[in-house]
C-alpha cells in the first residue's frame, strides 16, 4: 500500500520512540499547540531549535514538505556544535518524499549511529536505498540492527524482516498487524 507523506509521517510519528533529541536541546514550554502552525520561515528568527523541529513537523503534515525541510534544516544551524543533526530523523523522512533518497539515507544513518536499535530509521534507510538502486533488492549495504539484538514489537520485527530481505513475507506484516503486537 502506498501512503501519502502525512499518512506515512502521521503513522511514523505515533510509533514509540526512545530519546530523539540530545538532553541539552533546550525545551520551549511557552509553544502551544496551536502556535506551533506554519509561518514564514522570516518570522521564525528567534524560535528554538525544538520548536522549528516542531514546524517542520507541522509543515509536512499541511502537505508543505519542501517548508518542512527549511524548518529541519534551520533547526540544524541553530544548534553550532552539529549535536542535533543526527536527531533529525524527520528531515530524513522530509527528503524522502522530496525524492532526495541519497540524503535521506545519509540522515537515517546517522540517526542509526546515535540510536543504534532504532529499527523505524533503518527501514526508512533502505527504502532511500532501494529508491536509489531498484534493481538492487535487499540493497548490498543496508544496515542492521547489533548483532543479537531484536525488535520486540513482533510488527516491527517483520517490518525489519522484510524490508531486509531476511525471509518476512507480506502475508507475515498482515498477521502481526492484526494480532495486535
Amino acid at each position: 500500500a502506498s501512503f501519502t507523506p502525512i499518512q506515512a509521517f502521521t503513522f511514523h510519528t505515533k510509533l514509540p520512540q526512545t530519546q530523539k533529541y540530545p538532553p541539552s536541546l533546550p525545551r520551549c514550554q511557552s509553544q502551544s499547540p496551536s502556535s506551533l502552525k506554519s509561518t514564514p520561515l522570516n518570522n521564525v528568527e528567534f524560535d528554538s531549535p525544538r520548536t522549528l523541529v516542531r514546524k517542520g513537523m507541522q509543515s509536512f503534515r499541511e502537505n508543505d514538505v519542501s517548508g518542512s525541510l527549511e524548518y529541519f534544516d534551520r533547526a540544524d544551524k541553530a544548534v553550532t556544535d552539529g549535536s542535533l543533526k543526527p536527531y533529525l530523523w524527520q528531515r530524513g523522512i522530509t527528503y524522502y518524499y522530496l525524492n532526495s533518497f541519497r540524503d535521506g539515507s545519509d540522515q537515517f544513518r546517522l540517526d542509526v549511529s546515535v540510536n543504534p536499535l532504532d529499527v523505524e530509521e533503518i527501514v526508512w534507510d533502505i527504502a532511500c536505498l532501494a529508491r536509489i538502486d531498484p534493481e538492487s533488492f535487499p540493497p548490498p549495504n543496508k544496515m542492521a540492527l547489533p548483532r543479537g539484538k531484536t525488535d520486540r514489537r513482533r510488527i516491527m520485527s517483520n517490518v525489519y524482516s522484510l524490508f531486509r530481505g531476511d525471509g518476512a513475507t507480506e502475508y507475515d506484516l498482515f498477521e502481526a498487524g492484526h494480532n495486535g503486537k
